[in-house]
């Protein structure tokens, strides 16, 4: 039979275990982005949804009929899951699966991806109708961009 002290210690150490399981989950970094697009392209906010949108072409057009060309980052980039979660509100496991779907029917193939923020920072600066998404950190001074403010609502 356990004694009345045990149980409290192993009690004591179930509760202790879960409690720093939550807090290593809740309060894993986050690696900050803002969307980026040229500094010549007329537009200086967007919704999530409209967002979501067009990286995942169901949007294809600016408001200027002008067609948009979205910019991704490699699956294994930090950032690439953030904005995932935040602008589609998925597991980027679940974009990937979306866009084999849409490859596999011949509707579509996904946005080009990137190799870093620099990278996007480059593109974006050549291309008037790009669109990508960089880290919040990211130096864009030297490069013809903007920050598109994004409604999260």
């Amino acid at each position: 039979m356990i004694s009345k002290m045990t149980r409290k210690y192993i009690l004591f150490f179930l509760l202790f275990a879960l409690m720093a399981l939550s807090i290593s989950t809740t309060s894993a970094p986050r690696e900050k982005f803002v969307i980026i697009i040229h500094k010549d392209n007329e537009i200086t906010s967007i919704s999530r949804k409209e967002l979501s949108k067009i990286f995942l072409k169901r949007v294809r057009r600016w408001d200027n009929n002008e067609k948009i060309t979205p910019v991704d980052q490699k699956i294994e980039i930090p950032v690439r899951e953030f904005f995932t979660l935040r602008v589609h509100k998925k597991k980027v496991t679940a974009i990937k699966a979306y866009w084999q779907k849409r490859i596999f029917t011949g509707r579509g193939i996904p946005p080009a991806e990137l190799k870093s923020s620099k990278e996007v920072l480059e593109y974006v600066s050549e291309d008037v109708n790009a669109i990508g998404y960089i880290r919040s950190n990211s130096d864009i001074s030297n490069y013809s961009v903007k920050i598109l403010t994004v409604d999260y609502e």
